[in-house]
């Protein structure tokens, strides 16, 4: 009876230790794939929207040039936007963090109102250069976009 539990422990430690051995030799091998959904780049969104909207080359080049020129104002914006939030979150233990946080509102709702109208502006500026059948392909696009972008706010809940 002793030969018979030892000789089964030490088939499952053979086999626990096979199986481990596969297991590490597995995740060294995938080690470039795992975590794919963190190190992903960036779609590029202006020739995702030239191919979806079906622009022309001339179309392309001043959509892209609207694109990052509005990235770039918008860009600092959100930048400002960040450096309060982290002064007010590093400050969040003072004695003075709620006139801080109304302070921070105030200027975080601006800045906000501004990227909101400068967003407006910049979709109302490429669609201005659409046909009648893009404007219907951008609309649809901008739909997309925003309901991905929902998705994505939503995957930690």
């Amino acid at each position: 009876m002793q030969t018979s539990s030892s000789r089964f422990l030490t088939t499952a430690v053979m086999l626990l230790l096979l199986i481990n051995t596969g297991l590490v030799i597995y995740l060294v091998l995938d080690k470039n794939k795992s975590h794919r959904s963190y190190n992903r780049e960036r779609p590029d969104i202006a020739a995702l929207f030239a191919k979806e909207v079906d622009l022309s080359v001339e179309q392309a080049q001043h959509h892209r040039i609207l694109h990052e020129a509005h990235f770039k104002r918008v860009g600092a914006l959100h930048d400002s936007i960040r450096l309060v939030k982290i002064a007010l979150f590093t400050a969040a233990t003072t004695s003075t963090a709620d006139s801080l946080l109304l302070l921070s509102n105030q200027k975080i709702n601006n800045w906000q109102i501004a990227i909101n109208a400068q967003t407006v502006s910049y979709m109302q500026k490429v669609k201005d250069m659409l046909t009648d059948q893009q404007k219907k392909k951008y609309d649809q696009f901008i739909i997309k976009m925003m309901q991905r972008g929902h998705r994505d706010s939503n995957r930690g809940h």
